[in-house]
């Protein structure tokens, strides 16, 4: 039988892959992060095959341990997290699950819009030290105009929740989405003129060397004073210190992230070979900018809902299948 080792895995999964694998595989479950450090077992550094989410770091220093490598698993949208060069080079599958989360992350950046300009959070945790009169001053939804980086699968749900509020929606992408412009009467526009007129920036862009950064100090100097920016897509698309320095200097409002760049100094144990110097400063400014009162901020969870993992799960096993029957993956990228 194949050896295939499952990283990052929560019981549950656990459950789901031993019942629909049943004496199929030699698996190994292991609850930490894949890394460069990771030292590998014989069984490991045999396997043919993979599972992965976000926070494994499969660099050509991980990769490279393994012997017989050929299909990567990744329980997840993105593969940033992902060296696919090298992968294209050795011949390694790389298959993702996208689609898993499309309604789910999109419900979640509303809510921590709503959570961020109505201070609902902050109200119950004054209330429960006893202040039945906090500040919590806020800004409706209605007829503010919101900009939407990033017009894939999750960023069109999210167009259409934010027509649900009754908000202005204009759009950045390198391809409009036609189906969206004649159905919901949107705008498309450049990312410099969507931060001068959005009372609300959210993105939900992947990560690319074209979208790194993609907010940084410039444009941020041209939004508005009480524009507020909610992040569910990756860390990396914002400049931490550009950010972090506008949110300190009241430039822009507030801020409402489930992501951080390099935000695996927290969600890592052993973050090890990934520090740098420039690492080790964005990980510094992280810590202050989630202490910032105007910033709410989440340990990357707007995926975590019974009905996206499941598809997260479901969509593992069919890409497997797939893969066993010697045909096209469907998800691979």
């Amino acid at each position: 039988m194949k050896n295939i080792i499952f990283y990052e895995i929560k019981q549950y999964e656990r459950e789901y892959f031993e019942k629909n694998l049943y004496n199929e595989y030699n698996m190994e479950f292991k609850e930490e992060e894949l890394l460069p450090e990771t030292e590998l077992n014989y069984m490991e550094e045999n396997s043919e095959i993979i599972s992965v989410f976000t926070g494994s770091r499969l660099s050509f220093d991980t990769l490279r341990k393994f012997k017989k490598l050929k299909l990567i698993l990744t329980r997840s949208v993105g593969y940033s997290h992902i060296d696919t060069q090298y992968c294209a080079a050795e011949g390694i599958i790389v298959a993702n699950t996208p689609h898993y989360g499309d309604y789910t992350v999109a419900e979640y950046s509303y809510g921590l819009l709503l959570n961020l300009v109505r201070r609902i959070c902050y109200g119950e945790t004054e209330l429960k030290q006893g202040d039945m009169y906090p500040e919590t001053f806020g800004m409706e939804l209605f007829d503010k105009t919101i900009g939407i980086i990033g017009t894939g699968s999750i960023g069109a749900k999210s167009v259409k929740i934010a027509k649900g509020f009754s908000m202005n929606v204009i759009c950045s992408d390198i391809k409009e989405n036609e189906d969206l412009k004649s159905e919901y009467n949107i705008k498309y526009t450049d990312i410099d003129t969507l931060c001068k007129l959005s009372d609300i920036i959210m993105l939900h862009a992947p990560l690319t060397t074209g979208t790194y950064h993609i907010i940084d100090k410039d444009k941020i100097a041209l939004m508005k004073e009480n524009a507020v920016i909610v992040n569910t897509a990756r860390g990396e698309l914002i400049d931490t210190e550009a950010l972090y320095e506008a949110l300190l200097d009241g430039k822009i409002k507030g801020a409402a992230l489930d992501v951080l760049e390099f935000e695996e100094t927290i969600q890592n144990k052993r973050p090890g070979e990934n520090i740098n110097l420039k690492n080790l400063r964005t990980s510094l400014i992280n810590n202050k900018l989630l202490n910032l009162r105007n910033v709410i901020a989440t340990p990357h969870i707007a995926y975590d809902t019974r009905e996206a993992v499941s598809r997260i799960l479901s969509m593992t096993i069919n890409n497997l299948i797939q893969y066993e029957q010697g045909g096209e993956i469907q998800n691979c990228i």
